[in-house]
């Protein structure tokens, strides 16, 4: 399965690169007429959701494809290989209006004797890696907050710790998160092999960082909790991100 998931990740960082830079639309001496404007930019962003979404459809159908000959193929009443992928690859594209990735993305798979444990255990390990990526993001914002003199040297290692320490409350958080893709295939003559990718909204996942890290400290300080809870919920708030 991570050799799928770092195919994914070759394959969109190649069609970044191999769309064409965002050309001059208009020279000095062109009518700046804001019409023209306005129906040029849409007509020049038309063309490119379409280029970006030609390049999944093909490069989904060739990996469904290899999928398949590996012996993968989906289960009952789910949708075709090629367009799960398509729906995985094509949310890697969506951004926030500040331009940061509005998903992140994690991979996981297991083998067992029933379609249950097998899925089970790909889940647990997609959750880990993912509950691993939203500590990352709760480290960067602690880090950013240091450096922009909002949050102290002290309190940012106190948080750090925590977060360091709370994967597996974040996991709790996780309880419903359900895959984006998920394919399995028979291994040997009695188990089964199940690989699923999850994406979850980076708002959302801050979210529930907030509630996991709000979680371990008051648990590990009790009494003493309610400052760095204080410190923890000014982190999270809109104005300070």
């Amino acid at each position: 399965m991570n050799k799928l998931f770092a195919f994914t990740l070759t394959f969109l960082m190649a069609t970044l690169m191999a769309l064409p830079a965002h050309a001059q639309l208009f020279k000095p001496d062109d009518d700046p007429n804001p019409r023209k404007v306005r129906r040029e930019l849409q007509r020049e962003e038309r063309d490119l959701l379409q280029k970006i979404k030609q390049k999944p459809e093909r490069e989904a159908r060739k990996e469904a494809k290899r999928l398949r000959k590996d012996g993968f193929t989906v289960f009952p009443g789910s949708l075709p290989i090629e367009k799960q992928l398509q729906q995985i690859w094509m949310r890697r594209y969506m951004t926030n209006d500040d331009g940061s990735a509005r998903y992140i993305f994690a991979d996981g798979n297991g083998v067992g004797k029933t379609q249950t444990a097998a899925e089970m255990q790909a889940m647990e390990a997609a959750k880990l890696q993912l509950a691993g990526q939203i500590s990352n993001e709760v480290n960067q914002i602690i880090e950013a907050k240091i450096a922009n003199d909002q949050l102290t040297r002290e309190t940012g290692n106190s948080l750090t710790k925590f977060v360091a320490g709370s994967k597996n409350y974040i996991i709790q958080q996780l309880a419903f998160v359900k895959p984006g893709f998920k394919i399995y295939r028979n291994v040997g003559k009695q188990d089964m092999e199940v690989a699923v990718i999850l994406y979850y909204n980076v708002e959302e996942a801050l979210i529930a960082a907030q509630a996991a890290l709000e979680a371990r400290i008051r648990a590990d300080l009790e009494d003493e909790a309610d400052v760095l809870i204080e410190e923890l919920n000014n982190l999270f708030r809109p104005e300070n991100q």
